[in-house]
């Protein structure tokens, strides 16, 4: 935004309605407690640039945030962490009792809990969408009273008050019955073929997180699906937003899809689906696709539209990640100095090329479907 001389102001608050407050729906694992925290707000979102607002957008949400608490405690021996203060990277256990070469003290809830990932859904159609289904409704109990009463009609054995009265029976029933499951059908239907959802196949996304779980089970005994999935959106967010993604030490898939250069904004949508699991040598390789609402300016102009984006990823599998998030700041292996791995992928203390599949997760290619 900064490269494009764009502001984005965005601000939520609270429908006015009467609601339920914030729903939260815990997740617990061997390592985290997972929180997936939801409520209905007035969503506000506007860019500017030099000549004043550019686009506005108020609908509507639910918005949706997945909350990480703190993991094992006994266990933070683990955990590395970079001292805010003089960035040295040391155990977090360490750091809770003095950074060694600093002294700064460093609490466990500095770092969480922690917010990974926060997305949106529209929800300001849901009137029209109440019309549309009593309109579906109505025409199979159209088509029911029909059906039953012509009949009868034709049989001039049967009074036409008692046709008339079992033909309205056969409709409230039958027809409200059937009417009903038609209209959600065909609601679901759009609600997964809009934006581009409509390549997310609906069986293939609720297996995702079995997949994924399966193929690091051998490797990883305290893997959490809610941590994974938003390292995966952080990476992927850092590839495209980055003016140089090639010297991201996460990144090493060539040049981008000129599409990504002018995207502004991106939110995940919460899909994510499995196209490829495969293992070479002690090298675990994915490609999984993800499903994103993002915000683009091409001259001078706002676009909103629904994308999906296929991400293939690779990690050595001989060095699991200990518990914890941050990738910006790593030792070296060969020095012992602390840099930011996310700007660069050599040590800038004895030019070590720093190898982040070591570490975590590194993106080898970023496809737009």
């Amino acid at each position: 935004m900064a490269r494009k001389g764009i502001r984005m102001i965005q601000h939520t608050s609270p429908v006015k309605r009467e609601t339920m407050g914030t729903t939260r729906v815990p997740r617990k694992t061997s390592w985290y407690t997972v929180d997936l925290m939801y409520e209905g707000v007035d969503r506000h979102l506007q860019f500017q640039n030099s000549t004043g607002i550019i686009y506005e957008r108020v609908t509507e949400d639910t918005m949706y945030e997945t909350v990480v608490h703190t993991p094992n405690e006994q266990e933070l021996t683990r955990m590395s962490m970079t001292c805010p203060n003089c960035g040295a990277v040391s155990p977090v256990a360490a750091l809770t009792e003095g950074c060694p070469y600093c002294r700064t003290v460093f609490r466990i809830n500095d770092l969480f809990p922690r917010v990974t990932n926060t997305f949106f859904i529209r929800e300001n159609a849901s009137t029209k969408n109440q019309r549309k289904m009593g309109k579906t409704t109505g025409i199979n109990m159209l088509v029911f009273f029909l059906a039953c009463f012509i009949p009868s009609l034709l049989d001039r054995e049967t009074p036409i008050p008692q046709a008339l009265f079992m033909s309205f029976f056969v409709a409230l029933i039958m027809g409200g019955i059937f009417g009903y499951i038609i209209s959600i059908i065909i609601f679901m239907t759009k609600q997964f073929n809009r934006d581009g959802r409509k390549r997310i196949p609906f069986w293939s996304y609720v297996t995702t997180k079995g997949k994924v779980k399966s193929a690091f089970a051998p490797y990883d005994p305290y893997f959490s699906f809610e941590k994974f999935e938003g390292q995966i959106i952080s990476l992927i967010r850092m590839a495209i937003m980055s003016d140089h993604p090639e010297n991201l030490a996460s990144y090493c898939g060539g040049t981008l899809n000129p599409y990504f250069q002018d995207i502004i904004e991106m939110t995940y949508m919460q899909a994510m689906t499995v196209q490829d699991i495969h293992m070479e040598g002690s090298h675990l390789c994915m490609t999984l696709r993800t499903w994103w609402i993002n915000y683009s300016e091409k001259d001078g102009s706002i676009n909103r539209r629904g994308d999906c984006i296929d991400v293939t990823l690779r990690r050595n599998t001989a060095y699991m990640e200990p518990p914890g998030f941050s990738i910006t700041s790593v030792r070296c292996r060969n020095c012992g100095g602390s840099f930011d791995s996310v700007r660069q992928r050599i040590c800038p203390y004895c030019g070590t090329v720093y190898h982040m599949e070591n570490e975590g997760f590194i993106i080898e290619k970023l496809e737009l479907v």
